[in-house]
């Protein structure tokens, strides 16, 4: 029957695995080992929501996927460990590290075991296994059990940093909680396999043979898109940027407080990024389809990078804790819903009380570039010109002939409002006019606009004076 919007669905899958005999022998057929990785592995229903259908197929970049209750039924050989999406229901007639050792396992004869996995209210459902799996088990103060099953044969540098990575974990998953809204399921599992880092509910696919640097930072960005896809899914076919710009953007703030980078603006590498693809007149617009940019450049700076931005610029609009705030708001109003850009941008503005229209507009669907400078300084006048085509508040710091310090904000007028602030508010802006000018109490010596980099200006070069 026609499924309704809305309506609950429950996915009833068995998958029948014969593994051939060349490789159960060898137990390799690629640089990662034998690893069966099942993923994008069975025919997915057709999101319909107020757009419509959504039936673009998967080309291998971003998916979008309906809502539903797993049951899957695994039949594979006895010797492969299994690990994926949802919660084992016969543990005991099992083992391999799932058992509950105060209880006798019940493992049937035959050459295969029959898993059975339950996933409730996801919208995907991945596994994957190997007979040199090593499964560990972490549980949370919480009770959430982490799984990590990585191959026994891998090199001991390798193995080193798999089990330092575990309670790495147990800080990340409490991190994103903490910072987004509370993880709702009761298990996740890091698996090594596919070929780099791939998210999938409840868990995910990673390579095994990496530093440790590069395995908690791809540890650490798989698991957020937990929260930014899969909790907060949004159609990523069609906004990419809110998935892996968003989960970039809260990646890049809980490896900086984890591992105690102490960076100032964790998110220097996005903007680095962005102004070589301007530069080099690359950009495409973010609300380019994901499989339809023109280069694998355009679409992983502006998803990863941009998108990212769309959040740090998000704290030099409305100030950080409110855009703290947002994401907290935006999880409670929209987990396990489909969410949109206004979505996002409306959170905002009820958190702010601050006008987000035109910001939207600007950052996602066009390639207007921000270019602000300091036209000219007389004494105690100062006079700034807007440049690039993209309007902004500014922020800016003066330094006086005396040696005394005062910043000064100037909203934009089409925010009808200002973020909270310290520094003295001072006469809007108007988009149309392409200069502004204001005098201060005291002779000036020197300008800055944007000492925080937060705002993604093209050209740094105009931004001062007198330095």
């Amino acid at each position: 029957k026609a499924i309704q919007p809305g309506e609950s669905v429950t996915f009833d899958m068995i998958f029948d695995a014969q593994v051939p005999k060349q490789i159960r022998r060898s137990g390799r057929n690629s640089e990662e080992g034998v690893a069966l990785s099942m993923a994008q592995w069975y025919p997915k229903m057709a999101e319909y929501d107020f757009e419509g259908w959504h039936t673009p197929p998967y080309l291998g970049r971003e998916f979008h996927g309906v809502w539903g209750d797993f049951n899957v039924t695994l039949h594979i050989d006895k010797n492969y460990t299994v690990g994926g999406t949802g919660y084992l229901q016969n543990p005991q007639e099992v083992g391999h590290g799932y058992e509950n050792k105060k209880d006798a396992l019940k493992i049937p004869s035959g050459q295969k075991l029959t898993w059975k996995f339950t996933a409730p209210n996801v919208h995907d459902f991945t596994w994957a296994a190997d007979p040199e799996y090593k499964h560990d088990i972490l549980t949370m103060k919480n009770g959430i059990d982490l799984h990590f099953l990585y191959k026994k044969t891998l090199d001991k540098k390798y193995l080193k940093n798999w089990k330092k990575l575990q309670p790495k974990t147990a800080e990340l998953m409490t991190y994103f909680s903490e910072n987004i809204g509370q993880y709702p399921y009761k298990q996740y599992s890091v698996i090594q396999g596919g070929d780099g880092g791939m998210e999938y509910a409840m868990s995910t696919l990673i390579t095994g043979k990496r530093n440790w640097g590069s395995l908690f930072g791809v540890t650490a960005h798989e698991l957020a898109h937990t929260w930014f896809q899969f909790l907060l899914a949004s159609n990523e076919t069609k906004h990419s940027w809110m998935d892996e710009g968003f989960t970039t953007y809260i990646s890049n703030k809980a490896e900086n407080e984890i591992l105690a980078k102490k960076d100032q603006n964790p998110h220097a590498g996005s903007y680095r990024y962005y102004k070589y693809v301007v530069e080099n007149n690359l950009e495409e617009s973010l609300s380019t389809h994901a499989d339809r940019y023109h280069t694998n450049m355009a679409y992983g700076m502006g998803s990863y990078s941009k998108g990212n931005i769309f959040l740090t610029h998000l704290e030099y609009i409305i100030g950080k804790e409110n855009t703290a705030k947002t994401l907290k708001k935006y999880f409670t109003d929209f987990s396990f819903k489909h969410p949109t850009p206004n979505d996002i941008k409306r959170t905002a503005e009820k958190v702010s009380g601050i006008q987000l229209d035109w910001f939207l507009n600007e950052w996602t669907q066009t390639t207007h570039t921000i270019d602000y400078g300091v036209k000219s300084v007389n004494g105690k006048e100062i006079t700034l010109e807007r440049i690039g085509r993209m309007p902004m508040p500014i922020d800016v710091e003066v330094v006086y002939t005396d040696g005394s310090k005062e910043s000064f904000n100037i909203p934009l007028r089409m925010m009808r409002g200002e973020k909270p602030t310290k520094a003295t508010i001072i006469e809007d802006w108007t988009f149309a006019h392409p200069t502004y000018s204001f005098t201060t109490s005291k002779t000036v010596k020197s300008v800055q606009i944007d000492a925080s980099k937060l705002m993604a200006d093209v050209n740094l070069e105009n931004n001062s004076y007198g330095k």
